[in-house]
């Protein structure tokens, strides 16, 4: 399916706390992840279109990164890039 062009909302998982619970290492999503609505206006695999050196050495990433940057046009007229992988809960309208 091509989502180009589609409308869309889902939650960005933008990173993660780090923390122990009866000295068992855990990761909280929940805390850091933020909603988004907007009309998708590009989809770039990092792999057959790569990023620049200074993008992969950015120290400020907050979190993995996955084969596709998704280019979405935010509601507010603001325009972001989200990895995919990070993108749960997506609804396509």
């Amino acid at each position: 399916m091509n989502l180009i062009g589609k409308k869309v909302r889902f939650t960005y998982l933008k990173g993660a706390n780090n923390g122990t619970v009866n000295g068992i290492f855990t990761k909280d999503y929940a805390t850091k992840a933020e909603n988004y609505k907007g009309r998708i206006v590009d989809i770039r695999s990092i792999e057959k279109h790569p990023v620049s050196n200074a993008t992969v050495r950015y120290g400020r990433i907050k979190g993995e990164r996955s084969d596709n940057l998704v280019t979405v046009e935010l509601n507010d007229g603001d325009t972001k890039a989200f990895y995919d992988g990070r993108m749960v809960n997506l609804k396509v309208k």
